[in-house]
């Protein structure tokens, strides 16, 4: 048997090694992919005008929608400056410094803006309970 075996090594042998100095170029049957560039949301998404439900974007509810300007966050309850926004992952990121109405409630947050087509949601970073909102652009 071991005889056997070494006359079958020894004829496939050659024919193995012929096949590795062939000068033919070996197909390629996949098509290179294009390379995946991660893209970032443009700054842009975050500014307008947003509420928590689509309903207070009526013109009778207006006083409950968030606006959210280059430097100014503005909502019912308090009107924040705002650092120019980082890219964050898939998002930016903000420092609010916010007073309350009527200059009560100062207070110093960092906000992650993440949009998506006419969402926004917004991560609340240094709080201990994850309370994020979703929000809904208002149109016009």
């Amino acid at each position: 048997m071991n005889k056997l075996l070494s006359v079958v090594t020894l004829s496939v042998g050659p024919l193995v090694l012929s096949a590795c100095g062939s000068e033919s170029p070996i197909a390629q049957t996949a098509e290179a992919a294009p390379p995946v560039v991660a893209t970032e949301p443009s700054v842009n998404q975050i500014y307008g005008r947003w509420a928590t439900n689509p309903a207070f974007c009526s013109s009778g509810l207006n006083n409950r929608t968030i606006v959210i300007g280059e430097s100014k966050l503005e909502s019912p309850d308090r009107t924040c400056a705002m650092t120019t926004p980082e890219p964050n992952g898939e998002g930016w990121l903000v420092t609010l410094e916010c007073t309350g109405a009527n200059g009560g409630d100062s207070a110093t947050e960092r906000v992650r803006f993440v949009p998506a087509t006419d969402k926004l949601e917004l991560n609340f970073v240094d709080r201990a309970e994850r309370n994020d909102e979703r929000l809904t652009r208002c149109p016009g």
